[in-house]
């Protein structure tokens, strides 16, 4: 295991992780880097998804916590799960640019990737990431995932509009 695969823990998704959220999903810069779209977001409505998303029983939804603080530095989802064909999307962020580019986004895709194969018995996963996303792209790629495609001018960003890299990894 990497040093960053040993100080990253992930765990369920919590109602007391509501005001971390809903920070993170009321930061612009963090929704330039992703392929969603921002629009600001009151707690009331963040409380409703957040609760949606911990009981959901077809989708993954994790945090990502520094095993040692168990600070809480973002999120990490497995949805869109088909269990007739085993596969399910795969979607990150690391709220906080202080915590990024240090490694941990790598080893929560790989501990998820793990539990993905080993536990739930998928045989493959796969991403949707903006061409221009460099540092998430190279996180996928360290990881083993694969170009399978690209969607061409397929979300605007700052009235532009931009490409999408579909990424692939399978369980052999």
């Amino acid at each position: 295991m990497t040093t960053a695969q040993q100080e990253i823990i992930l765990r369920a998704l919590a109602l007391d992780d509501l005001d971390r959220t809903l920070k993170w999903h009321n930061d612009p810069e963090l929704y330039a880097t992703l392929e969603g779209h921002f629009r600001y977001v009151n707690a009331n409505s963040e409380k409703e998804w957040l609760t949606r998303r911990i009981g959901a029983r077809d989708e993954v939804n994790l945090a990502v916590c520094l095993a040692e603080t168990k600070e809480h530095i973002g999120n990490i989802y497995l949805r869109e799960i088909d269990w007739i064909n085993r596969n399910g999307a795969l979607h990150l962020f690391i709220g906080g640019p202080e915590h990024r580019g240090k490694g941990y986004g790598t080893a929560a895709v790989r501990q998820l990737a793990k539990h993905a194969f080993e536990d739930l018995g998928l045989v493959r996963i796969y991403l949707h990431v903006l061409a221009s996303n460099t540092a998430a792209r190279a996180t996928y790629e360290r990881c083993g995932f694969l170009v399978e495609g690209r969607l061409r001018r397929h979300v605007l960003k700052k009235n532009e509009f931009e490409d999408v890299v579909i990424m692939g990894l399978c369980r052999e």
